[in-house]
């Protein structure tokens, strides 16, 4: 009886770039966040956590020239919204190494998977995301 540990596996260096590519997305948006959220709050000691929330600073700066001219001014909200968005690249950037890696690695279900998986992960974010905003 064979398990899926039998079938060919991704060689040790892959792997460490896959996870690399997770640590060092999760600890960027993580400093982003959590910088850009101190800053804000040292900015704006004035709202309350409801009126922080209610506000929403980040809405401006979802677009591409919003989120430059935000960062080029030094807006915080604009670093927030950067934070946010390398949070949701993390995973997806990680998804397409997979794909890769499976594919050039023969193992031809395991990029399907990771294919389907890319799929659905731009699908819910680029079509389900805005209608259900």
């Amino acid at each position: 009886m064979t398990t899926p540990a039998d079938g060919p596996q991704l060689p040790d260096v892959e792997y460490r770039r896959m996870s690399l590519i997770l640590r060092l997305g999760l600890s960027t948006s993580l400093v982003l966040l959590i910088g850009g959220l101190l800053v804000y709050l040292v900015q704006h000691p004035y709202l309350g956590f409801d009126q922080a929330l209610a506000h929403n600073p980040i809405l401006q700066y979802l677009g591409f020239t919003g989120l430059v001219d935000g960062l080029a001014a030094g807006n915080m909200a604009a670093v927030l919204t950067l934070g946010l968005l390398a949070l949701v690249a993390t995973p997806i950037l990680r998804v397409m190494t997979g794909f890769y890696y499976f594919r050039h690695g023969g193992e031809r279900t395991m990029a399907q998977v990771t294919l389907t998986v890319l799929i659905l992960l731009l699908f819910g974010i680029l079509v389900l995301g805005p209608i259900l905003r």
